[in-house]
């Protein structure tokens, strides 16, 4: 079975979630190029986060190191998320195995 994955979008772009829950994947809706791309990856993040706490799933404090990673066709952001202190950057063996498996044969394609 499928698993489905929370989204959180500004009518422009989707933040979503993956199997991996330190991993986010982010992009247009319209699929196109990410250009001029400022705050929106953290502001969809900042809203994530927010709407987590507002339904009670996060009680914490949030504080995390986040990374991200541009595909080759800079069609979608990946961001990984760590606790500070640890290494935010994905590692490779596992990155490949842990994305959602709607997205698995596009981001095979585009992350290798």
């Amino acid at each position: 079975m499928a698993n489905d994955f929370y989204a959180i979008s500004d009518r422009t772009y989707t933040l979503q979630e993956s199997d991996n829950p330190n991993q986010f994947y982010f992009y247009r809706n319209d699929g196109k190029v990410l250009t001029d791309i400022d705050r929106e990856p953290m502001d969809l993040y900042h809203a994530y986060i927010m709407n987590k706490m507002m339904n009670g799933e996060i009680t914490d404090i949030v504080m995390n190191n986040i990374y991200s990673q541009m595909s080759t066709d800079h069609t979608t952001i990946r961001l990984t998320i760590s606790d500070i202190g640890e290494d935010p950057v994905p590692r490779e063996s596992s990155a490949i195995h842990e994305k959602p498996s709607f997205w698995k044969r596009l981001f095979k394609k585009i992350f290798g």
